[in-house]
């Protein structure tokens, strides 16, 4: 198990997602993974922003 599956496992068993079928694993793994760096990737850019409009 890589790192990003043993995060979503741990998103999955957190929130209380039904544990995707087999043959959706790996759709589901990628689906939410992305969900979740996206938002990261989202508060940090809105941070950063947030930062830069301060410092003006």
């Amino acid at each position: 198990m890589n790192i990003i599956e043993g995060i979503v496992d741990g998103f999955i068993l957190t929130v209380g997602i039904t544990p995707p079928r087999p043959e959706q694993r790996r759709f589901a793994i990628a689906f939410i993974a992305a969900a979740l760096f996206g938002t990261v990737a989202g508060v940090v850019a809105l941070a950063l922003a947030a930062v830069h409009g301060l410092a003006r």
